[in-house]
């Protein structure tokens, strides 16, 4: 079994990799986001079903990376609790 030590530099290991994930999540989701733009004002005045689809494809990467992000936040919470608590 791993020390309280390892385990502590383990998680602060963990928080650094997700730190660096979500900095890489903000960057991709800022480039979705300006794609989803760029789609929109091709799209104005179009009703073509493939540009609605691209459209809500976009819309809906832009909300996953969103979320993707929440989601570490979130992990790396609970286990920096855990190592507080040790």
């Amino acid at each position: 079994m791993a020390s309280v030590a390892e385990l502590k530099g383990a998680i602060a290991q963990a928080g650094e990799e997700a730190e660096h994930a979500v900095q890489l999540l903000v960057q991709a989701g800022g480039r979705a986001e300006s794609a989803l733009q760029y789609l929109i004002a091709v799209a104005q005045g179009s009703e073509h079903d493939a540009l609605s689809g691209a459209l809500g494809a976009m819309g809906q990467a832009v909300e996953s990376i969103e979320e993707c992000q929440s989601q570490i936040g979130a992990a790396i919470e609970e286990a920096n609790a855990y190592a507080e608590g040790l």
